[in-house]
């Protein structure tokens, strides 16, 4: 059932002593889980309200709440960025709708933030830059965190076994293209690109939850995917901008900024997870029996293996030319070739056969005459076509990022991009 701004404006005055509501307006969120308002009160004051629409996302805002918690007043200090407070909470509908206090700011779609970058002044620090600190401020945040909140820790490992079983998932819908699923397998199947060290990861990280006040980000939203996990998680969100050199800039400070450069993979991982993000998309609208949300699913997957095609980053594998018994064929059939490899007889491809019987049926005429030659230099033919303009980055933009889940026996003390030092 949905809540509107007005009904949960009135929530606001249960949740808080002494607020009183006075105006309610939309807030952006994600609707398929949340109802969201702002809420203005009688002192000109502003509050976010989030109500679950289910348990799952239920579970999600009680996350969020664990770990905002577990922020200590040093802590957030010494973080770059404001992070959300939680005042009050009021049952609903046998789940909790959170109160928190709102930051000052706007929400811009990730192509305006890499034009709000470029367009810095001299001497200042552009977006870009602040975001790979941000990143890097993120993941070198104490796993105890973690650990005392009794939220996710996970090993490489154990991600990587949780992918498979996602592509497991993903394969029996279908619906997902053959060439997909083997790029997928083989990128799981890859032991050096997940042989990495899990961090301290925002885990839902993207243009949603940044608030953004006089060209910086004032706050960070969106905690309940918090856990140790896969750095690759919090860039796979860059892919969706148009503009590359935004996205590299941001990995380029982050490695800076880090104690640790991180592994040569970690870009990799990032496309895996964002491509992998569209065949959620199908299992999700097949899971709620959205006729919609399957039809989208499948569109985006096939758009994106056109554009993974046409990047190159996709093979067209051919295949071999059929196996026939030599034993009756004429030694002048042209459409037969001798293989030294298999050591059969093979029949050419249609093609090639054509060629074959063409050049049989002219004799010695086995060279296109000058004439011929100046018509075809004259026609102006190419061999290569023009790639249509990819639409990966649009449909990436388009869904929710999808949701991630060892800590090592050893850690080390290491410098913290904000300052200090914490257990890296």
């Amino acid at each position: 059932m949905t809540v509107t701004p007005l009904q949960l404006a009135a929530l606001v005055s249960a949740g808080v002593p002494g607020l009183y509501p006075v105006a309610a307006l939309p807030s952006a969120d994600d609707v398929a889980d949340f109802d969201s308002a702002i809420i203005i009160d009688s002192a000109n004051k502003r509050w976010r309200v989030r109500s679950p629409r289910h348990p799952e996302a239920s579970v999600r805002l009680e996350s969020e709440h664990v770990i905002l918690q577990s922020f200590s007043a040093g802590l957030r200090a010494r973080l770059p960025f404001q992070l959300p407070t939680i005042v009050g909470t009021v049952p609903l509908n046998g789940m909790q709708t959170f109160i928190y206090t709102h930051i000052p700011g706007e929400h811009y779609d990730i192509d305006d933030l890499a034009e709000i970058s470029a367009m810095a002044k001299p001497g200042t620090e552009d977006l870009a830059t602040a975001l790979g600190r941000l990143i890097a401020t993120i993941h070198v945040m104490p796993e105890t965190i973690i650990d005392e909140a009794d939220l996710p820790v996970y090993s490489a490992q154990e991600l990587r076994e949780r992918r498979r079983t996602d592509l497991t998932r993903a394969r029996e819908t279908g619906k997902v293209p053959t060439a997909l699923l083997k790029r997928w397998t083989d990128m799981l199947n890859d032991d050096e690109m997940w042989s990495f060290r899990t961090r301290v990861i925002h885990g839902d990280l993207n243009e949603d939850n940044l608030v953004i006040d006089k060209k910086k980000v004032s706050e960070v939203t969106g905690w309940s995917e918090v856990c140790v996990g896969d750095p690759a998680v919090d860039f796979s969100w860059l892919l969706a901008c148009s503009d590359q050199g935004f996205g590299d800039k941001v990995i380029d400070v982050y490695s800076e900024q880090m104690p640790q450069r991180p592994d040569r993979n970690l870009q990799r991982r990032a496309n895996l997870y964002a491509e992998f993000a569209l065949a959620q998309w199908l299992i999700r609208g097949i899971e709620l029996d959205d006729d919609g949300m399957i039809a989208e699913g499948i569109g985006m997957l096939q758009g994106l293996e056109r554009d993974l095609y046409d990047a190159g980053e996709l093979k067209i594998e051919q295949p071999l030319p059929a196996a026939v018994d030599d034993s009756d064929i004429p030694d002048t059939d042209p459409t037969i070739t001798w293989n030294p490899s298999t050591g059969a007889a093979e029949r050419k491809p249609a093609e090639d056969a054509s060629n074959a019987v063409e050049v049989q049926a002219e004799g010695s005429k086995t060279q296109p005459s000058a004439d011929s030659v100046k018509a075809d230099s004259d026609a102006g033919t190419t061999s290569s076509a023009s790639r249509p303009k990819s639409s990966l980055l649009d449909d990436i933009a388009q869904i929710s990022q999808p949701q991630q889940r060892k800590t090592l026996d050893a850690t080390d003390s290491h410098h913290d991009p904000a300052g200090g030092s914490v257990r890296a």
